[in-house]
């Protein structure tokens, strides 16, 4: 079933005043529920009034009944906000509705025709049995700042330059690089899955449906970022999601990055580029993790069992062509708490 179309100003004031919101409850919730949906991507609404009344054990909030929080929702469903409000049998059909039950979900999780809930369904499978980060400054996450950690990673990334004109792929065919003689911070890039998608949204596979307004507006992002920016957004988001384990996400990693014709120039390179990506990913508030670093969640639940990484092919030729030492590799990880294989 589509979602609602929105309501004008006028129609959404009235509907306001009719459920006995006032003025300051109303922009608390707009606030908090931005927030919700940055820090944990998705949540529900008996959740959410339950972060609610752990975050005013912290700090001054809004004063709200449950009803009040309920009924806001309701009404933002008619609103253009940047998070969507679902009835739950919009999500999961068999479902019933009822308003403890609605869900709260980042515009950016929610995709179109037959996968539009996929991300959205692998948060919830990973966040599962976790819980929720609800620190004082839950608020600041409408517009979370860009990390220490992120800073520093992208900055490494601008340094690297392009000097190949032809790179191999991981099936071993040999394409041309137009990049070379760039830095990462002077072109845009879009890879192979991006041309893909770009395909099938301009219609150009047959027997699929596409969708151009859609084509046209990635085709305008991906454009809008420098090929350093793609690479730190990419790994960002596939962490905050969870569905790909640390082995793939370095390896998907290094395939961009060998795309891109860039050479690491030796092992002392390679290492300070891995450790800037782990040093982010461990520090990042994670969809997957209830808004949780990987680091907090760890020193959390101290004594549980935690994951196991193994190498993938392209570590493993790294480590054999010896760009990268495996043994502080290892050690480095151990520090972090994480086995590996």
């Amino acid at each position: 079933m589509p979602y609602p179309k929105p309501l004008s100003e006028k129609s959404i004031a009235r509907l306001y005043d009719e459920a006995g919101l006032k003025e300051k409850q109303i922009v608390f919730l707009h606030t908090f529920f931005s927030a919700c949906a940055n820090l944990y991507g998705v949540i529900f609404a008996e959740d959410a009034w339950k972060v609610y009344r752990e975050l005013s054990a912290q700090t001054e909030t809004a004063p709200l009944r449950r009803r009040d929080m309920y009924a806001a929702l309701g009404i933002m469903r008619r609103e253009k906000l940047p998070f969507y409000v679902f009835e739950v049998d919009e999500v999961y059909s068999e479902e019933t509705r009822k308003d403890e039950v609605r869900i709260i979900a980042h515009r950016e999780l929610i995709g179109s025709g037959y996968g539009k809930f996929y991300e959205l369904y692998k948060v919830e499978e990973n966040s599962a049995g976790k819980p929720f980060y609800v620190p004082k400054n839950l608020l600041s996450f409408t517009a979370p700042p860009e990390s220490v950690r992120e800073q520093t990673l992208l900055r490494f990334l601008n340094g690297l330059k392009s000097t190949r004109s032809k790179y191999t792929d991981k099936y071993g065919n040999v394409h041309t690089c137009p990049y070379k003689g760039k830095f990462l911070r002077e072109f845009s890039y879009i890879s192979e899955s991006d041309s893909s998608e770009l395909e099938w949204l301009n219609g150009k596979i047959e027997g699929l449906k596409g969708n151009p307004k859609k084509a046209e507006k990635l085709e305008a992002r991906l454009k809008s970022v420098t090929a350093a920016r793609y690479l730190v957004d990419k790994i960002k988001r596939k962490n905050s999601v969870g569905y790909e384990g640390a082995t793939a996400l370095t390896d998907s990693f290094f395939e961009d990055l060998t795309a891109m014709g860039v050479m690491l120039s030796d092992r002392n390179q390679a290492e300070t580029l891995l450790q800037a990506i782990y040093d982010m990913c461990n520090n990042q508030h994670l969809w997957c993790n209830r808004g949780w670093t990987p680091t907090e969640l760890s020193s959390r639940m101290r004594g549980s069992k935690m994951p196991t990484i193994s190498f993938g092919p392209r570590l493993q030729k790294a480590f054999a062509d010896r760009t990268m030492n495996r043994d502080e590799i290892v050690r480095k990880l151990h520090e972090m708490g994480l086995k590996t294989e």
